[in-house]
């Protein structure tokens, strides 16, 4: 079965475009091969014990343990998600190396990482469960391995260390803003208003599939033509049984390398503050935005400005192709 492996390579927000559930927002790897940490002298039992008591203490319920003829011990542990009055048991699996002595103590016996045993189901399921999952399981995970860290540094082996990264980092948006509770039509509205009212003129709503919509804008070069700077913001939504966003999420999408219309001879002095008017409209939209749907983010978010791109009509960068050595 598929699965996620909390541990080493961050995902970050700069990605989100192109990850496929919130769910991968957080640090995973991609085998759960990877030793945290080894100890020795340590007796089996209380090493065992050890795991086990961490994992509790961090609101997990213990489920199995299942000790392999090669000495690999796959502990089973379940975490309750409160979510909308309900709970849902998100089980979780941690593997360890234990290699025991004649005297019932780790010869070495190494603490690996943990696996989230249903994360093909997860990264399908609403995104709104899967924050949920981020949000309750990833600190109480990040709260075992301190607890284990501490309690067992007098057998820890100094050569390894402690090779863990706390999963949790925050709340963080598949896409640039996240929002709740508010209508998919009146977010739509309340865009569109803003950037109107700073000057973009809006081309129409184009739905690229089930959950994607671009709602298409153009930001006059010169006041005598009709073509303009293509500006987006794409609106990935998904409703609840009243259909309010549950979440709806946005993220502003342009090129600004794009070839812009040729200028007339009337237009050149606008030419010549294109980049300012845009950057100052952009910004002026934004602060609109940012304050008309205040009241909807997602909790524990807060709104998000993009960074401000390359000036209007920068030469592309040129790309240069990889050296092969």
């Amino acid at each position: 079965m598929p699965s996620l492996l909390l541990g080493v390579t961050l995902i970050g927000n700069v990605l989100a475009k192109e990850v496929a559930a919130p769910i991968l927002l957080h640090p995973s790897t991609a085998s759960e091969a990877v030793a945290i940490a080894a100890y020795k002298g340590m007796p089996a039992e209380n090493f065992s014990k050890m795991v086990s008591t961490a994992f509790e203490n961090a609101g997990f319920s213990s489920r199995t343990s299942e000790r392999m003829k090669d000495g690999t011990v796959r502990y089973t542990f379940a975490y309750p998600v409160a979510m909308e009055g309900q709970v849902k048991n998100i089980e979780v699996v941690l593997r360890t190396d234990e290699n025991i002595d004649k005297k019932g103590r780790c010869a070495t016996c190494f603490l690996r990482t943990t696996v989230l045993t249903d994360f093909a189901h997860l990264q399908q399921a609403p995104w709104m469960l899967q924050y949920a999952v981020n949000r309750q399981v990833l600190p109480a995970i990040d709260q075992a391995y301190a607890s284990i860290q501490q309690d067992g540094q007098a057998f820890m082996d100094g050569s390894l260390g402690f090779d863990y990264k706390n999963q949790w980092q925050g709340e963080k948006n598949l896409y640039e803003n996240s929002f709740v509770g508010i209508e998919q039509t009146s977010l739509k509205s309340t865009v569109i208003d803003a950037y109107r009212a700073a000057g973009f003129i809006f081309q129409g709503d184009i739905r690229k599939d089930l959950r994607v919509s671009d709602l298409v804008f153009s930001f006059p070069v010169d006041p005598d033509q009709a073509e303009g700077v293509v500006y987006k913001i794409s609106l990935a939504s998904q409703l609840d049984a009243s259909d309010r966003c549950y979440p709806c999420e946005i993220t502003e999408v342009y090129d600004p390398y794009q070839k812009l219309p040729a200028a007339g001879l009337s237009g050149m002095s606008k030419r010549l503050t294109l980049e300012s008017r845009f950057a100052a409209s952009r910004a002026l939209a934004l602060e609109k935005l940012k304050n008309s749907t205040a009241q909807f983010l997602r909790a524990g978010t807060m709104f998000t400005m993009p960074p401000k791109p390359a000036p209007l009509g920068s030469p592309r960068p040129h790309i240069r192709p990889m050296t092969v050595t």
